[in-house]
């Protein structure tokens, strides 16, 4: 590239201009004519007819009062100039930073890519973890002042339960006698088969208290929600989602009054709820209508069955404390009233927001702090590469110091660089966090309600534009006051020979890059602590054969199906078809198949042992299924025999238990031929002999033990009816699901089937936390290693390049090569060495905070951490490696001449 400054301060001589402003519109014009240059070659001229028509330019009439016009910039009828301090001509001097800035840049354009990307990957990943933490965690819930809403659970930790679902008769009680809340109301799950309207269709809804709407702050956008004169039973009366009326209305303002088939019955349509409003409460599900909750005089007076789900407002001048208290002291009063039901079971008031997050915010809030790593990460490699390249332009800066600009000045000019690099980073983060976003929801647990509400609105852009200012402050500022200070006449007279080399811009680049060794430990260690908890997690057995298993939702009507005859003949006939279905080996029918229910527990007395007290009865899942389900399923008989089809209504009441049931009545024992009845020893209800003892089950959590367990075969149940499917294959399942699901419709037309999936996905969302977790902190922290990789690659290159004179003389005075690259690699393994040890103290404390995420293992398992520091001292051994191999190539000649 021609020199054109020496032509431009020959034109500018005669205008005597202060040495300041001369070195200004020099650079200026020197960069428009090497502009000019650049085009002329590439429309092509060669490289002395590019020079002359740069030249030109000069004898253009305007150009120089162009030129000194837009370099001044004027303000009112003050010229800016370089240093100026005037309060005037601030956003002047900041606007020309800019425009160099954007200069410097361009003309650097393989420093400038490489800065902008690594911000880009460390301020993308900040974006998109800080969509979802505002959406899950910060963003108020849709409802009239949420801060005052809160549930209320039933406490029976001592039967496992912590937070138990309330009785309706409990729930009934706390209505009446609570005077810390203005409402409380109830909610019930409850499965409907639209039939009538299309293809028969199972939506999920629930039967909720005809307050709850209004203690929610919630209106319909059409028609009206409950009022009280339909909490009665026989008020057959339905609110539909927004989502529910699109499709299956077409958004039709007049489906108001008309009248649907649910689970044939006919309902009355009263209203349309707001689109994406959810009934809050224990499973975030997808409820498409709402029912009144109408207690009958039966249910109103149940205390021993426990499934309902409570919410309430607190009064305004009423803290969570105060309504702890009350409910604490109404439990206590319930417990002396009803010791049967009662003793010892307290109440939790648990704040919505925190029950509706769930045990999700832990994780978030690590991923937050990692990706907060990352970027520093990050910031610490740009720093190096502005640090370097600094050194290159020590003779640059010590020039235009000479010639009058001050310090503060120069300082500004490098962190307007820094900041201009920083938001070029951000706007392509932004890119890059808008796919993050979509990649994110779909390892995001799909019981997070808050999971479509997730994307880069104006708080996610505000964040990233602070983070991108307050990033590029905070990795140019060093580098600024580095350059900044830099000794005058030492770098005058060296004519910038080895710029840069001093101990001070060393020592800097190597605490940078210790720093950067130190957060790769920690986010390594973090996830590696995750993977090995997670593969501790999948290595579980869930008590069954998850694999070849399709299953699916059928639940029948209460009017189509009254009693378990009618149930009976209909599920027979649709085992029948099913097994006859090529592919398949066995079907069988239950009521809630495994990780799919939380419900369904009870007392239970054994013939021959006196009842505890109320306070220390035990509490038995239990499950209503058909013959042949524990085959079907898979899951190993200890001792005895499954269900058959002769077990029937007439014929000897039976029970199947698990092992851990057997351990715990008749410990020591065989309880084949033993027998056991739900609730007292005294009540009516049929003692039921013991004919199996199978293997436990995770039925409610995947994770923590399996508690006790019963099974019924539901044709000697009256009021449990099965509403599941379940089928084991030889073939892959779901290629079985449309056969399947004809073989039932060709039993009833009208029968709705639903939820169609396989039991390995069942078993792999059960720990769909776990997995979101793990995937994320692992994914940064490959990122951090990699970020930290090219950091020790650069600084041990730069020194390389740096040392370049002193390696040559070491080469030409008999050092081996080996001894070369030993001597190389040795320097960047003394600051690996040093990252390590940091990280490795800063690990023991920051794990602390992974102990909630982690299972089967210690957040200090030496495994990890020793498995982690040989992964990371080979990477820094391999980024060592390359620079170390190029040094031992240095030729002395060369290198002797080139100084």
């Amino acid at each position: 590239m021609p020199d054109f400054k020496i032509d431009i301060r020959a034109r500018l001589a005669e205008l005597d201009l202060s040495p300041v402003r001369e070195a200004e519109i020099v650079e200026e014009l020197s960069q428009h004519l090497e502009d000019e240059y650049e085009r002329a070659l590439s429309c092509g001229a060669s490289e002395d007819e590019a020079r002359q028509q740069a030249l030109e330019q000069l004898n253009t009439p305007d150009l120089l009062r162009r030129e000194l016009n837009h370099v001044e910039h004027r303000v009112s009828a003050h010229p800016v100039a370089l240093g100026t301090e005037m309060q005037a001509n601030i956003f002047a001097d900041l606007w020309q930073d800019v425009r160099y800035g954007l200069r410097t840049l361009a003309k650097n354009r393989t420093f400038t890519c490489i800065a902008v990307i690594a911000l880009a990957l460390g301020i993308g990943a900040n974006s998109a973890i800080f969509s979802v933490v505002d959406a899950v965690l910060l963003r108020p819930l849709p409802f009239k002042k949420p801060e005052q809403l809160v549930m209320i659970w039933e406490n029976a930790a001592h039967l496992g339960f912590p937070k138990n679902t309330p009785s309706p008769a409990n729930f009934l009680d706390w209505q009446k006698q609570a005077s810390s809340f203005t409402g409380m109301a109830a909610m019930v799950e409850r499965s409907f088969n639209l039939t009538g309207v299309g293809e028969p269709e199972r939506l999920d809804g629930r039967r909720v208290s005809a307050n709850l709407f209004d203690l929610l702050g919630v209106r319909a956008v059409l028609g009206r929600t409950f009022v009280s004169d339909d909490d009665r039973p026989g008020t057959h009366v339905v609110l539909l989602s927004y989502s529910l009326w699109q499709r299956w209305f077409g958004s039709d303002p007049s489906v108001i009054g008309r009248a649907l088939t649910l689970n044939g019955e006919s309902y009355t349509v009263i209203g349309i709820m707001p689109r994406f409003v959810q009934s809050p409460g224990f499973a975030n599900r997808n409820d498409q209508l709402w029912v009144p909750i109408a207690f009958p005089p039966e249910e109103a007076a149940q205390r021993g069955d426990h499934f309902l789900e409570v919410i309430a407002r607190m009064k305004p001048d009423i803290a969570l404390k105060q309504a702890q208290a009350e409910m604490d002291t109404i439990a206590a009063r319930l417990a002396q009233q009803y010791p049967a039901y009662n003793t010892r079971m307290g109440a939790v008031v648990v704040p919505l927001h925190e029950q509706v997050v769930g045990d999700i915010k832990p994780a978030l809030l690590v991923l937050l702090g990692a990706v907060g790593f990352v970027l520093l990460i990050a910031c610490a490699n740009v720093a190096n590469l502005l640090l370097a390249r600094a050194a290159v332009r020590q003779r640059e800066i010590a020039l235009r110091l000479a010639l009058g600009a001050s310090r503060s000045r120069l300082m500004r000019q490098f962190l307007t660089e820094s900041v201009l690099l920083a938001v070029f980073g951000a706007g392509l983060g932004l890119l890059l966090a808008l796919g993050g976003i979509r990649i994110l929801k779909t390892f995001i647990p799909a019981t997070l309600s808050q999971v479509q509400t997730i994307n880069i609105d104006a708080r996610v852009l505000i964040f990233t534009a602070l983070v991108a200012v307050v990033t590029g402050i905070g990795f140019g500022l060093a580098p600024a006051l580095h350059a900044s200070h830099l000794n005058l006449n030492d770098t005058l007279k060296e004519g910038g020979r080895d710029a840069g080399g001093g101990g001070k811009g060393n020592r800097l680049r190597g605490l940078l890059v210790i720093g950067e060794v130190a957060i790769s430990f920690v986010l390594l260690i973090g996830a590696g602590l995750l993977i090995n908890s997670f593969f501790h997690l999948r290595n579980l057995q869930p008590g069954f054969r998850a694999d070849h298993l399709l299953t699916m939702k059928v639940d029948l009507s209460d009017v189509k199906y009254p009693d378990r005859e009618r149930r009976a003949v209909f599920f027979d006939e649709v085992i029948r078809r099913v097994r006859a279905l090529p592919g398949v080996q066995s079907a069988a029918v239950a009521g809630n198949l495994p990780l799919t229910y939380n419900g369904d527990s009870m007392n239970i007395s054994v013939e021959g042992v006196p009842d505890p007290p109320p306070d220390q009865r035990s509490d038995v899942i239990f499950r209503a299924i058909g013959a042949g389900y524990v085959g079907t399923m898979g899951i190993p008989i200890i001792r005895g025999r499954d269900f058959t089809d002769q077990d029937k209504a007439d014929s000897k009441d039976v029970v199947v238990i698990s092992e851990k049931t057997a351990q715990h009545f008749w410990p020591g024992q065989d309880p084949i031929g033993r027998r056991l009845k739900p609730g007292s020893s005294t009540s009516n209800t049929p003692w039921r002999e013991v004919i199996g003892i199978v293997k436990d089950v995770r039925q409610n959590d995947f994770i923590a033990a399996p508690k006790m367990q019963m099974y019924f075969t539901y044709r000697q149940l009256k009021d449990l009816a099965p509403n599941a499917l379940v089928v084991r294959t030889s073939i892959e399942p779901l290629s079985l699901a449309a056969s399947v699901r004809d073989a039932i419709w060709s039993v009833d037309k009208d029968q709705t089937v639903a939820d169609i999936d396989t039991m390995e996905h069942i078993v792999a969302e059960a720990v769909a936390r776990q997995r979101f977790s793990m995937l994320l902190l692992g994914l940064f922290a490959i990122l951090a290693l990699l970020l930290a990789s090219v950091g020790i690659y650069g600084v041990m290159s730069y020194s390389v390049a740096q040392r370049t004179h002193e390696i040559g003389i070491r080469i030409a005075l008999g050092a081996r090569r080996g001894d070369v690259l030993q001597m190389t690699i040795k320097q960047g393994l003394k600051l690996v060495g040093a990252g390590m040890i940091l990280g490795l103290a800063t690990a023991f404390f920051l794990t602390r905070v992974l102990e909630s995420l982690l299972f089967g293992i210690s957040a200090t398992d030496p495994v990890t951490f020793l498995s982690i520091s040989l992964v990371l001292l080979a990477v820094a051994i391999l980024a060592s490696y390359v620079p170390a191999l190029r040094a031992t190539k240095v030729d002395p000649i060369i290198a002797l001449r080139a100084q």
